[in-house]
């Protein structure tokens, strides 16, 4: 049987941008695709099924957990309503998976280190939880954005998790500003707080030329950035009614390392694509 993974060193949220299966937990089973976000306690034992090539963000709260935003005036069911939030059932597929036999190898991060446990038995063998600490899934299809057709609304408006050094958004569909003077496209900035991480997953999005899903766009605070030469001719008048596009961002306090890994797959000729063509 494959091996489970637990993380000691914080909660995770895994996004699936591509793939289906079957996600396995100490709380039950999750059917899982693309759009799902899975936020998984920390210390939480869990394994994926995969039907097809999973790909996934994953992103963990450090010596930390996640919770939801406080949506203030617009009332808890804004953004999206939390009765959306899945939870893994106990279902015949579980009980199914406790079925099989083996030794099962649990491999289990702490303090950055990875040691291995080996039980002679699948350690998901529950029957039952209590309380109100769980696994659950969201999808993006599920977000409602908030918008508004004077003002375009920050993108930390669209926060969807919350963590104590950082947030992560989700950017949805939604319609573009109607009134004639209003801005359609998000206004240079330069982050002076935050390193700003963004992953593309699905559509056309409208501020960035050149990007394809699967991307990531890292801009490290004090980094002035915005729209691209080509939105830029978009600012005041759009050529579709609203936008289509699907992507996650995660703005931190704190500054992000890049790993070696990154920097073998970077396009290197990114900071041109500010250059009027």
């Amino acid at each position: 049987m494959p091996a489970l993974a637990r993380n000691a060193d914080g909660d995770q949220l895994l996004f699936i941008h591509d793939g289906r299966g079957e996600l396995f937990c100490d709380f039950g089973r999750l059917d899982l695709s693309p759009g799902d976000y899975v936020m998984l306690p920390r210390g939480t034992m869990w394994r994926l099924r995969p039907e097809t090539t999973f790909k996934i963000l994953l992103i963990e709260a450090t010596n930390a957990h996640y919770s939801l935003p406080d949506k203030g005036l617009l009332g808890g069911q804004a953004i999206f309503d939390p009765a959306l939030l899945d939870l893994p059932a106990m279902d015949e597929g579980f009980r199914a998976h406790q079925a099989e036999a083996g030794d099962v190898e649990v491999h289990i991060k702490k303090r950055g280190a990875v040691s291995v446990a080996t039980y002679p038995y699948n350690p998901l063998d529950a029957v039952g939880w209590h309380g109100d600490l769980c696994a659950v899934r969201l999808n993006v299809r599920d977000i409602r954005p908030i918008m508004s057709h004077r003002y375009h609304v920050p993108p930390s408006a669209h926060t969807t998790f919350l963590s104590d050094r950082f947030v992560v958004c989700t950017f949805a569909p939604r319609p573009f500003e109607t009134d004639p003077g209003a801005i359609k496209i998000p206004f240079f900035h330069n982050n002076d707080d935050f390193d700003e991480v963004l992953f593309y997953h699905a559509g056309d999005f409208f501020s960035r030329d050149n990007i394809d899903a699967g991307m990531m766009t890292f801009h490290p605070s004090g980094f002035t950035h915005g729209p691209h030469p080509k939105a830029l001719r978009n600012m005041l008048v759009q050529s579709k009614p609203a936008t289509d596009e699907y992507a996650v961002m995660i703005d931190t306090r704190d500054p992000l390392d890049v790993a070696e890994s990154a920097h073998r797959v970077e396009l290197t000729g990114y900071v041109d694509s500010w250059a009027a063509s």
